[in-house]
């Protein structure tokens, strides 16, 4: 059984079919050699036998045919040693490339299935050089690239632990001072501090909304109503919610859309949950005074929705994640200054669930522009 355990190593495989081709190739060569040459040779014999029945009984007859005989032997001798020598010089000769191309092969392999088995311990730093390009070379970019990825996916599962757990602690924290307060009497139980605690209550359970909204959405669990949608009236809808908001810090917002734009495939109210988190994003990072743009566009593959703020804007190493959970450009930004870190993750998954892609765009100093495209309603009757 060991031994036939040593041919499951990819090594010894591939020597053994480099050499097995090699001997199969020498011989079936030496076969066919031997033979054409050998019919030959026995052809030209014939001919020297016929002339010899023809000049039979002369002693130059015995003495030529004894001659014949005699190369006959010494070729069929030096063809068969001669092929024999060219036949082990190729079986030489298949086993050193066949060790130099098995190096070359499974050196690499060797390499990646190292760090895949450090990986595996924990270690996601592991990477793999990669040289040249074929096969080997993409096998070693996919699998730095995957390392690369469960890295900044374990990164962002800590993250996600840590920011859940302060998003958590701070209004329990609130609470249960307060509570504690007013149960030894040191707290006034009146409708003012009662009223502060209800709002903590109301951010716990925005938050838990929140999470409970982006894991049914990640694992297609989440219902939707799809149908024709008029992007138009439901940006003026989410507009007109937001009025108190944009009075506060005096910021105007313009919506841009043709008269004639054609309706979307969508859930109105799941998309008006991505138009409000957008905007409440926008708000946020747009100055007191400015102006805050919402513009519908018929393009070829569907109507795109962009949100285009005039606020501080995102350095470019952080937008591949801005719609990550939890994220934020600005980590300063907490529950009390209105961030929970999962309204872009929430508008990600609302929009990909319906058949959409989102992107974001922005210039440091001059603003963003986050952006959806969902489908006609015509394409999918």
């Amino acid at each position: 059984m060991s031994r036939l355990k040593i041919f499951d190593r990819l090594p010894i495989r591939l020597a053994a079919a480099f050499l097995l081709a090699a001997i199969l190739g020498v011989a079936l060569v030496a076969v066919l050699a031997y033979r054409s040459t050998s019919n030959e040779f026995n052809a030209f014999l014939s001919h020297q036998a016929a002339m010899e029945r023809m000049m039979a009984g002369s002693a130059i007859s015995d003495i030529r045919g004894q001659t014949f005989a005699q190369l006959e032997k010494d070729f069929r001798d030096n063809l068969g040693r001669t092929l024999w020598i060219a036949g082990l010089s190729g079986v030489a000769l298949a086993i050193l490339l066949a060790s130099l191309f098995t190096r070359q092969i499974v050196a690499p392999l060797a390499k990646v299935s190292a760090a895949a088995r450090r990986i595996a311990q924990g270690n996601l730093t592991q990477r793999v050089d990669v040289h040249g390009s074929g096969e080997l070379a993409e096998l070693g970019k996919s699998f730095n690239l995957m390392a690369a990825t469960l890295s900044h996916d374990r990164q962002l599962r800590q993250n996600m632990v840590a920011d859940i757990a302060h998003e958590l602690r701070t209004p329990l924290t609130i609470l249960q001072g307060n509570v504690e307060a007013m149960l030894d009497k040191v707290l006034e139980v009146n409708t003012d501090n009662l009223a502060s605690l209800h709002q903590e209550t109301l951010l716990l359970s925005r938050l838990v909304d929140d999470l409970r909204t982006l894991s049914l959405a990640e694992t297609g669990q989440l219902r939707f109503q799809p149908g024709t949608t008029d992007l138009r009236e439901v940006a003026s809808q989410v507009i007109n919610g937001f009025q108190t908001q944009l009075a506060t810090k005096n910021i105007t917002i313009v919506l841009e859309a043709a008269d004639n734009l054609p309706p979307a495939w969508a859930d109105p109210d799941r998309t008006a949950q991505v138009m409000r988190n957008l905007l409440s994003n926008a708000l946020y990072y747009t100055l007191e005074g400015a102006s805050i743009t919402i513009r519908l566009t018929a393009e070829t593959d569907g109507i795109t929705t962009s949100v285009i703020d005039t606020g501080v804007g995102i350095p470019t190493e952080n937008l591949p994640y801005v719609f990550d959970r939890f994220y934020r450009v600005d980590r300063s930004r907490r529950r009390s200054t209105g961030g929970s870190g999962l309204g872009l993750a929430i508008v990600k998954q609302l929009v990909e669930a319906q058949g959409g892609r989102v992107w974001v765009e922005s210039v440091v100093g001059k603003g963003s522009t986050f952006a959806f495209q969902l489908p006609y309603s015509s394409s999918k009757k």
